[in-house]
């Protein structure tokens, strides 16, 4: 089918807006808008229909050449446009025709150019204000730029100013806010001192040491923490200063550390020397400073040695460290295996975080298989399974991270990781109240974990409670600003509350804090898709598979980005590379051929047959499940076996009905589609049940964001 082509110089009025269909833009009083192409076609196919409905068929026929297309760009397309024309709620201009297609019911004037010229749209683009969520690139809305430095700087003071308040100001909410509260109320508090851990200089002459440097003065801030006369910055925040001595001078002049604690690590023929130094901010001078130098096997003994003095030099000799707690029956071998755990938990990209994390740990757990802490980050690791890629089959998985569990709270029924490994299952299982319980086991005990308050902020996301999400992204990201991932996180709550400007701008800070972090590459492509800036995302992750070349979801979305783009070369490309990623298997042969499938150049069965043995189907940048759900619509006969399928994610544990949110979204319209197709009573209630649900979350999620699959 021939498609018909845009006209380069078309332009017509509707209502109070004009258009230039040549040049894909809208104006509007004194704003001019960029359509993206395919949203510019389905306009100019509807304008050209103006009072008349277009069913879905044929606009995909003209825009798409009746390519299945994977996220259902039609219906994207629509509230895009909507959103254009201030559309979204009323729906006057584009109405949606219930099971037939779309009606543009605004009035259409088509103009000639000199027509358009002198009813004043063709004004220069100085004389327009480009729309800052639209435009190619966008304008931050309250996000000024900062130089590194000051970016550092300014974010520390944050946490500093934060925890201040924490100590200081009742919190008002409710469980498990109550935690919170009564962390901040603790009249009999004094104020602590302020400590920043900065990681040590690696002398080793090995760069597999880094994890040494990085880690032990970690693991003594873990430990000095502790302490209720103490106060220490987050990881994440000691690691940006270190990175950036600069932004630690700018700081000192603006808030309360009154101590820092660096130095450096050096390992020779079994035996290891640490030179630490306590930093006092008043005089900026080394107040104490220790070489320590012992046999490997004693690191343990020689961290309590060091957190032992470093308190006995704040407070002095009548203040003993009675919070250290001995670890020395735990095998060397396996706390140094613990600690390269942690650092790659904490450093790795997005392809490789989880093998490596999980060999470390691994490895800890059978050295020592007393040791509680190796056993829960194990747990939580695995809980992580399929978080981004697909890092291990479910069944395994599962089994693996339960066994986690329960071994690293036999040893020690508070440690944190190991209970928020099984909120993160539970919460994927849609069993929400013991999530929550879980979760208030861990801040019940340390009500400013920051680990556990983005976890809740996951489980509030999944509930569909986005102003609850928000508060405890917020609250996690006031503890810990300099962690990459914490602005990640609260980036992705913005994104789901269709706030994009606030969401790009955190990634951004994620960015600026750490260039080589993928996660926030991918997730700013994410969100500039949905901005329209589909340009600026191919730029974003070709930047995220620069640093990160062995992510298949990472070269999944590149590739889908280059397709959206109208770059078919570009796009085999990186589907090719993904095949690779993926060897000898039915992965590798479907998005080998990814293309010609959706372009209906092979055979529909082949086709279904390979998406049916995919290991990775849905995703949080894309789906197969609306080509899964058309091709088995070609097949009525194979629906009735296949619904169990998509109804898996949406039913709730104990059969009582359905859930939906934005991670079953994919499936949960599917599920609908399908079971309208079979026009079934026995399955009647049940999809009655689920288009319940469905209404309940469309009527908390931006038409933008949902997955509509008719």
């Amino acid at each position: 089918m021939t498609e018909q082509a845009l006209p380069e110089n078309g332009y017509f009025r509707l209502d109070d807006y004009y258009i230039d269909v040549g040049d894909h833009k809208i104006f509007h009083a004194d704003t001019a808008r960029h359509l993206e192409p395919k949203a510019m076609q389905v306009l100019y196919q509807l304008a050209l229909s103006a009072g008349e409905t277009v069913s879905r068929n044929e606009l995909m026929d003209k825009v798409w050449h009746g390519r299945v297309v994977i996220d259902d760009s039609l219906t994207r397309v629509i509230s895009q446009l909507r959103q254009h024309f201030n559309d979204s709620k009323t729906r006057k201009v584009i109405q949606t025709v219930p099971k037939k297609g779309y009606r543009l019911s605004a009035n259409v004037t088509w103009l000639t150019r000199q027509e358009f010229i002198n009813r004043g749209a063709m004004q220069s683009t100085d004389d327009f204000t480009v729309d800052p969520d639209i435009s190619d690139k966008p304008k931050l809305v309250n996000a000024p730029t900062l130089n590194k430095g000051k970016a550092v700087a300014f974010a520390v003071f944050s946490v500093i100013l934060t925890l201040l308040i924490y100590f200081f100001l009742p919190d008002a909410l409710q469980s498990p806010e109550s935690f919170i509260e009564r962390s901040h109320t603790n009249g009999n508090r004094s104020t602590p001192t302020t400590v920043a851990f900065l990681p040590w200089r690696n002398l080793t002459g090995d760069a597999n040491n880094d994890y040494l440097a990085e880690m032990l003065p970690e693991e003594l801030s873990i430990t000095l923490a502790k302490s209720d006369k103490i106060s220490v910055l987050s990881h994440y925040s000691s690691v940006a200063l270190a990175r950036n001595p600069a932004a630690l001078d700018a700081l000192l002049d603006d808030v309360n550390i009154e101590y820092w604690v660096e130095g450096s690590v050096t390992q020779a023929n079994e035996r290891i020397r640490v030179l630490v130094r306590l930093v006092e901010k008043q005089s900026n001078n080394a107040i104490w400073s220790q070489i320590y130098e012992d046999d490997m096997q004693q690191l343990l003994i020689l961290n309590t040695k060091v957190i032992a003095d470093i308190n006995t030099q704040l407070f002095g000799q009548s203040e003993p460290a009675t919070f250290i707690v001995a670890a020395n029956n735990i095998d060397i071998n396996a706390y140094q295996a613990y600690l390269q755990g942690n650092y790659w938990w904490m450093n790795g990209t997005t392809s490789e975080w989880f093998s490596r994390a999980e060999a470390s740990f691994a490895r800890a757990t059978e050295l020592a298989p007393n040791f509680a802490s190796a056993f829960g980050s194990l747990a939580f690791v695995y809980a992580r399974y399929n978080y981004h890629d697909i890092y291990m089959e479910k069944t395994a998985a599962l089994a693996k991270a339960n066994a986690a569990i329960n071994s690293a709270l036999q040893l020690d029924a508070n440690d944190t990781n190991a209970l928020l490994a099984g909120a993160i299952l539970a919460i994927e299982d849609l069993r929400f109240d013991t999530a929550q319980q879980l979760i208030n086991r861990v801040l019940s005990v340390d009500a400013l974990n920051t680990r556990g308050l983005y976890v809740y902020s996951e489980l509030a996301l999944a509930k569909n409670e986005f102003d609850v999400a928000l508060r405890y992204a917020e609250k996690a990201l006031q503890l810990d600003p300099l962690s990459p991932w914490i602005n990640v996180n609260k980036a992705i709550v913005h994104f789901w509350r269709n706030e994009m400007p606030e969401a790009l701008a955190l990634v951004e800070r994620a960015i600026d804090i750490d260039s080589n972090y993928t996660w926030a590459y991918v997730y700013k492509a994410k969100i500039l898709r949905q901005q329209s800036q589909i340009t600026a995302a191919i730029d974003a992750m070709n930047i995220c598979l620069t640093i990160d070349t062995g992510s298949p979801v990472n070269s999944i979305f590149l590739a889908l980005l280059y397709d959206e783009a109208n770059m078919p070369s570009q796009a085999q490309d990186w589907f090719s590379y993904t095949a690779s990623l993926y060897g000898d298997s039915p992965d590798a042969r479907f998005w080998q051929s990814y293309l010609s499938f959706i372009n209906q150049q092979e055979d529909a069965d082949i086709t279904r047959q390979l998406v049916d043995q995919l290991t990775l189907k849905t995703t949080r940048f894309f789906s197969v499940v609306p080509l899964q759900k058309a091709l088995l619509s070609l097949q009525p006969a194979l629906i009735e076996q296949s619904l169990t399928e998509f109804l898996a994610p949406v039913e709730l544990p104990d059969k009582s009905g359905f859930w939906v949110n934005h991670r079953n979204q994919f499936s949960a319209y599917a599920a609908s589609a399908l079971m309208q197709q079979l026009n079934s009573a026995e399955y009647e209630q049940k999809l009655a049940e689920l288009n319940t649900q469905i209404e309940v979350f469309e009527s908390k999620v931006a038409p933008l964001l949902r997955a509509e699959i008719k």
